[in-house]
């Protein structure tokens, strides 16, 4: 398959991408876009079908004619995008816990493996709560080079208390499942059509995970509040500001717990 990238608006076809390129030049010049990306790739029909068949897919056609497939990747969508705003929730929640005077005791690890007999998973967050998982977590080697490493369940490594999944181009929902019986406590997703949910496992006899309405991993936030943090569209000031709202209630909760017991 050989990809091609263009930047005309998607919602206008130009007659130069479909010209043949000449002898000797290359079949296409990659160029850039404030707004938006289009990437073509040559691709069976049934592969086409395949990738696109969940609304989580970008913005797509299929030409059969010249049998490509083409994309409108949006920069706003970006996969890297979310799951870093998941990391800065985490990290005002550090800070706000710290100003009360409590020790920080999640790690954030953006890139774990985890192996279990399921298959091997990279989450694209995941949070280690419990202090003792979080220390071990360290002692393997999580930190700057986590994504050189396997945390292995069937070695007894710690797993880590919640993971979170970007889909912008697939369904992550197949790793739920093995997710939950490796003893990851909680699963946050986000899509273009659902926004974030909130996942735990399930108390039916197949144990088939659950959405939640509140986090029980982090109390006080809950999945209305992520999905406004998460959604698309809100100016980075705004986001900024939500991100210390939610991690105020996170932390408030967790000291009253605290206070109660």
């Amino acid at each position: 398959m050989v990809p091609t990238v263009s930047t005309p608006s998607p919602d206008r076809e130009d007659p130069a991408e479909h010209a043949r390129p000449q002898a000797g030049q290359p079949e296409s010049q990659p160029r850039t876009t404030e707004h938006s990306s289009r990437i073509e790739i040559a691709m069976p029909r049934f592969l086409f079908d395949r990738l696109t068949n969940h609304n989580k897919a970008p913005r797509c056609r299929y030409e059969t004619a010249r049998g490509i497939a083409e994309f409108v990747a949006a920069p706003a969508l970006a996969h890297d995008s979310q799951s870093l705003l998941i990391t800065r929730l985490f990290n005002h929640i550090e800070v706000a816990l710290a100003d009360a005077g409590r020790f920080p005791t999640h790690h954030v690890a953006l890139s774990t493996r985890l192996l279990s007999p399921d298959g091997a998973f990279e989450p694209d967050t995941s949070i280690f709560v419990d202090p003792v998982g979080a220390t071990r977590a360290w002692e393997l080697g999580l930190g700057p080079d986590a994504q050189d490493i396997y945390l292995d369940v069937e070695q007894g490594h710690p797993m880590p208390d919640l993971v979170a999944e970007v889909d912008r181009s697939r369904d992550s929902s197949h790793k739920l499942l093995p997710y939950f019986r490796m003893g990851v406590r909680e699963v946050w997703t986000w899509n273009s059509g659902d926004g974030a949910l909130v996942w735990i496992a399930g108390d039916s006899a197949r144990g088939e995970p659950a959405h939640a309405k509140r986090s029980r991993v982090f109390p006080g936030l809950d999945r209305e509040g992520l999905d406004r943090l998460l959604a698309v569209g809100l100016g980075k000031e705004d986001r900024f500001h939500l991100s210390r709202e939610l991690a105020a209630l996170v932390v408030a909760e967790l000291l009253g717990a605290e206070r109660a017991r």
